[in-house]
C-alpha cells in the first residue's frame, strides 16, 4: 500500500505534537524550570563504624570526599560523601553525642534535588506559601524547605 506525502505529513505532525496539537519540543517545554534529577541524598548517622562497613564493604560505594563542618550552630560536624556512579550520600556525624536530636532536626537530614532554573522554583515555592530557608537563592544556587509531609527538600541549580 502506497503512502500519499500529505498522510505522511500528517502522521509526522501526529508524532510530534501528540493529542494536544502543539510540537512537544516548543521552546516553552524546552526553558520551563524543572526538577532534572536528584543531586545528593544527606543523614544524619549515629553509629560509624557500622555505617563505613554497610556503604563502603557491603554495598561498595566509594567514599570520596570527607570534610568537618564549621558552620555556626553545626561546628566540627563530620561529613562523609560516598558516591556509586551518579549519586552521592552525604552521611554526617555531629560533633559531640549529646547534638543528636530527632531526624529531621538540621537540613543534614535532607534529599537535594537538582533543578534547571532556580528562580522561578523558588518564586513558585513562596507563593504557595513555602518558607525557604534562604531568600538569595537565585545568587546562591540552592536553598532547602519543607515539605508538606516535614520532609526536608532542598534544591540546587549548581
Amino acid at each position: 500500500m502506497k503512502t500519499s506525502p500529505l498522510t505522511k505529513l500528517l502522521l509526522v505532525f501526529i508524532l510530534l505534537t501528540g493529542a494536544g496539537g502543539k510540537l512537544a519540543f516548543a521552546e516553552e517545554e524546552i526553558t520551563k524550570a524543572k526538577v532534572t534529577g536528584l543531586r545528593h541524598l544527606s543523614i544524619h548517622i549515629l553509629q560509624l563504624e557500622k555505617t563505613m562497613e554497610l556503604y563502603r564493604d557491603i554495598l561498595g560505594m566509594e567514599l570520596s570526599e570527607s570534610e568537618v563542618l564549621q558552620i555556626p550552630g553545626i561546628e566540627g560536624m563530620l561529613v562523609l560523601k560516598f558516591r556509586a556512579d551518579n549519586l552521592t550520600i552525604a552521611l554526617s556525624l555531629p560533633a559531640t553525642s549529646d547534638s543528636v536530636g530527632l531526624i529531621g532536626n538540621t537540613n543534614h537530614n535532607h534529599f537535594m534535588l537538582k533543578v534547571n532554573n532556580i528562580g522561578p522554583i523558588g518564586d513558585k515555592l513562596k507563593s504557595a506559601g513555602y518558607e525557604l530557608e534562604n531568600d538569595n537563592y537565585v545568587n546562591d544556587l540552592y536553598t532547602f524547605f519543607t515539605g508538606p509531609n516535614g520532609e526536608i527538600i532542598g534544591l540546587s541549580s549548581y
